[in-house]
């Protein structure tokens, strides 16, 4: 019986897949990877899940840990390298994008604070400043002028950098941010002395504490566009939905308001996504896609191997790489556990060390 290790979690993908994994004959053996001896309980197993997600405790650990069980225990691993380096990184996939020849909306990304000052007084504006990391339209900010631009810039080439923004959930109260920032700032105020007399570092936001420094991030804005269009890519499967845009704002991202009907997807973003999922070899890819005002071209904005399953669940089929509709609803989980399986069969069966 084929035996799959799963760093255990309460949340994100994990629970489903042990669900999956037992309905289709493999073996669950629970893992704590972040804990004694990673890589002697990945020996144990025949492949390797881990649903790491944006935080930092999890991008430095589970990167290092997967990437050796992967390339020196040449065991199978969910997510592996090629489609997991560039998560919730938004320079690498720019670059990756780039790459790989998949149009996106122009992108400016600077290492040198004059450099980026003087790309600021020529920039035609608006434009749309990111921090690397951040998901549900976390660090996204419409930049309007110079003077804007300017500010960001010196804040990201300062010595203390940035500190990625408080994620509020979709449906929070509108004061929610700013009691979460409120609370944040007594924080830093009661630690002061701490750091002058004790040289204590002030503290951090709990989930997101490493801070943003030493680039800038600049993209095109894209208007006119009042959803984006996020199309899930998993082995031969492509699941699309709308996300609206959230009320008097330019982002869709985290909004939660999603139209989940095929008949509103433009097939062109389907062709695309999976295109470009073979170009990036990704085993579970979400590609958000804007169009331009004018040409209605789409384009792909961000990508991310990790996604609200519950979103992919509402679809009410998928399309194959031959955009052929397949109809019945599918959790994301389920999709990853058949091809893992099917990964790690073909290694036996090859007789792979």
């Amino acid at each position: 019986m084929t035996t799959v290790g799963v760093h255990r979690q309460e949340a994100g993908f994990a629970p489903k897949w042990a669900q999956f994994l037992e309905e289709h004959g493999a073996r669950v053996k629970w893992l704590d990877l972040r804990g004694p001896d990673p890589l002697g309980q990945a020996r144990e197993c025949d492949g390797i899940m881990w649903h790491w997600a944006h935080n930092p405790d999890f991008k430095q650990s589970a990167r290092v840990i997967l990437h050796v069980i992967e390339t020196e225990l040449r065991i199978p691993v969910f997510p592996d390298l090629r489609t997991s380096w560039h998560f919730d990184n938004k320079i690498a996939q720019a670059y990756l994008l780039d790459a790989c020849g998949i149009p996106t909306p122009r992108t400016w990304i600077f290492w040198n604070r004059d450099a980026a000052l003087q790309w600021a007084a020529e920039a035609a504006y608006p434009v749309v400043f990111k921090l690397a990391s951040g998901a549900s339209s976390a660090n996204v900010h419409l930049v309007r002028d110079e003077r804007r631009a300017r500010k960001l810039i010196r804040g990201m080439f300062s010595r203390s950098g940035m500190i990625p923004m408080v994620y509020v959930p979709p449906g929070a109260g509108p004061g929610e941010r700013v009691l979460r920032e409120a609370r944040n700032f007594a924080l830093r105020c009661l630690a002061a002395p701490l750091y002058v007399f004790l040289k204590r570092y002030p503290p951090l936001p709990r989930e997101f504490w490493a801070p943003e420094k030493n680039y800038a991030l600049f993209q095109e804005y894209i208007g006119g566009n009042a959803f984006d269009t996020r199309i899930t890519v998993i082995g031969d499967r492509a699941f699309g939905f709308r996300r609206m845009n959230r009320a008097g704002d330019f982002r869709a991202s985290g909004s939660g308001n999603i139209d989940a009907d095929p008949s509103k997807i433009d097939e062109r973003c389907v062709r695309s996504a999976l295109d470009y999922s073979r170009r990036i070899a990704a085993q579970s890819v979400a590609f958000d896609f804007l169009f331009r005002e004018e040409s209605r071209e789409p384009v792909a904005t961000e990508i991310s191997y990790g996604f609200a399953d519950w979103a992919v669940q509402q679809c009410p089929g998928h399309w194959d790489s031959g955009l052929r509709w397949w109809e019945g609803r599918m959790w994301p989980q389920e999709a990853h556990i058949v091809d893992f399986l099917r990964r790690i069969e073909s290694r036996k069966a090859s007789g792979a060390a």
